[in-house]
């Protein structure tokens, strides 16, 4: 199956992703951590918004969004 083929791939890998708070971005780190729980590293690029710091956008924009949920829960 596809999504083997896909998992076994990012097995143990170093993900570099950046606009990390894009939507795009946001879906395919979700789609990794959920179909391959022990990638290597995942990093993240994301810039500071005039109000926010990067943690904060991490966790409002990304981690706490409804897409997130199944991984929250696990």
């Amino acid at each position: 199956m596809e999504i083997d083929k896909i998992a076994q791939f990012f097995e143990g890998k170093t993900i570099f992703i950046t606009g990390a708070t894009g939507f795009l971005a946001k879906i395919f780190v979700e789609k990794i951590l959920r179909i391959q729980p022990s990638v290597k590293k995942l990093f993240l690029l994301m810039r500071p918004s005039n109000s926010k710091s990067c943690s904060q956008r991490l966790y409002q924009e990304i981690i706490d969004t409804e897409l997130f949920k199944v991984l929250r829960e696990k």
